[in-house]
């Protein structure tokens, strides 16, 4: 059954919201596919040393399928220099830093070296606010309301100038992209932020500030996130993937229907997703929002699943392609063979909403938040407005590292259905729309608002 609202009654709703903040912990946060022996325990010898960095290099040597985006890399030498670099590692700290490193130079949203203390160090922390990067410009996003932020003046729309007194697209490049790349500039900024301001939980981190005015000053931050009362300031992107449903569900005015996904990992999603598309035509839904401006990824069957509920004829998936070594093969002087994968996902028997769809898009964006939108825009299905997402996919396997650290790896390129590029580069939004400097000062989501626009007057920009 088929659900076709009329679109001719679609009014501009008013619009009265908080802006995203874009943040992310790390790419491959939820497809680990744990294989591999048990880790060894830390002993520091150089034979353990060398093993980590021997294992990184020889997954990656023949297996890693996008060494084309990193032509200059001569990985073979990189393995030489690193080393002496990781014989002389003082500590399994130092060690991890140093792989972490090593394997930055694959420069791929999906391949990175995941320390033993995980994606944020325990016994680390930030000051109680969130930074967001805005036409270059680091801005306060948005602050807890803690006695030391108020006392000091710390508000969205401050601007971040220095970090314990070098200029902070110097520390951002040096203390994080250095060991997070994420495939390209843009998935960089919107995805390790995070990692800005960082440091020994309840140290200081000194800063050089900038308001509206133009006024510089000088303010020193405590590195703690949890405020007087005890609840810890979380990133938006934390708060959405804590929250008890991976989905916030919301009729708004104008017919439209909004839906923020946290994340694909969950079987319930999907379950929970089609309950609400089984009830839209009771509910009159004329428009459906979805918002995946944080959605790091997650399970390709749970999206597919909702996507089968949005669709009235098959859509395609991305195209997957993976290398085929075989040493007789090379021995022979003939180069690798290409596998290739891509799935086509039927329409859901039973009821479908085949209305008009916005989908909400940004820089955090990614894996199978991509694939869910690469589908149904390829479908005719959904327009997405935002800015790029961050362009990263790969289904990483993952090998244990001494020490209990792991290796996680891309097995595959991926492509838009027709051939395109997308990973390293993001899907281009049909229309643009992110926040300015003065949105983050007011709290306003020129994003969400564009996209309800969008739904408003669907004819003219599905032209």
């Amino acid at each position: 059954m088929v659900f076709r609202p009329r679109t001719d009654t679609v009014k501009r709703p008013a619009v009265g919201t908080h802006l995203a903040l874009v943040l992310a912990l790390s790419t491959p946060l939820f497809a680990h596919a744990r294989s591999g022996a048990p880790a060894d325990e830390w002993t520091g010898t150089p034979e353990q040393k060398v093993l980590g960095l021997a294992t990184i290099w020889a997954e990656a040597k023949y297996a890693f399928p996008s060494f084309e985006h990193v032509p200059d890399l001569d990985w073979d030498r990189s393995f030489q220099d690193f080393v002496p670099r990781v014989l002389a590692a003082e500590s399994r700290d130092e060690y991890y830093r140093t792989l972490m490193e090593f394997a930055g130079l694959l420069e791929d949203g999906h391949t990175s070296v995941l320390p033993p203390w995980g994606y944020l160090r325990p016994d680390f922390d930030n000051p109680p606010l969130e930074v967001e990067i805005v036409d270059g410009a680091f801005l306060v996003a948005r602050a807890a309301k803690t006695p030391e932020l108020e006392a000091r003046g710390i508000r969205p729309g401050l601007e971040i100038l220095r970090v314990d007194g070098t200029e902070v697209r110097d520390h951002f490049e040096r203390t994080v992209n250095r060991y997070h790349p994420r495939g390209s500039a843009h998935a960089n900024d919107a995805l390790n932020v995070v990692y800005l301001l960082r440091g020994p939980r309840d140290s200081e981190v000194a800063l050089r500030v900038r308001d509206e005015t133009g006024k510089e000053r000088d303010v020193a931050l405590t590195r703690n996130s949890v405020p007087p009362d005890g609840s810890p300031f979380l990133p938006r992107v934390l708060l959405w993937m804590l929250d008890e449903s991976p989905m916030e569900a919301k009729p708004m005015p104008g017919g439209i229907e909004y839906v923020r996904i946290a994340h694909f990992q969950n079987e319930a999603l999907a379950e929970e997703f089609l309950d609400r598309v089984d009830g839209m035509e009771s509910r009159n839904v004329s428009g459906l929002l979805i918002d995946l401006r944080f959605t790091l990824g997650g399970r390709g069957d749970v999206a597919e699943a909702m996507i089968g509920a949005l669709i009235d004829r098959p859509a395609r998936s991305p195209l997957w392609k993976y290398p085929r070594y075989v040493a007789a093969e090379s021995n022979w002087g003939r180069p690798p063979e290409w596998g290739t994968a891509s799935k086509t996902i039927p329409p859901r028997d039973g009821k479908r909403f085949v209305g008009p769809i916005v989908i909400l898009t940004a820089g955090t964006a990614s894996s199978t938040a991509e694939d869910f939108a690469i589908s149904l825009r390829d479908a005719g299905r959904a327009l997405l407005v935002g800015d790029r997402t961050a362009g990263s996919a790969g289904n990483p396997i993952s090998r244990a590292l001494p020490g209990g650290g792991r290796f996680e790896m891309a097995t595959f390129r991926a492509f838009l259905p027709d051939g395109g590029e997308y990973v390293g580069i993001g899907l281009r939004p049909d229309v643009e729309a992110r926040p300015t400097k003065e949105d983050i000062r007011s709290g306003s989501d020129p994003v969400l608002r564009k996209g309800l626009d969008v739904l408003a007057h669907w004819s003219s920009y599905r032209r």
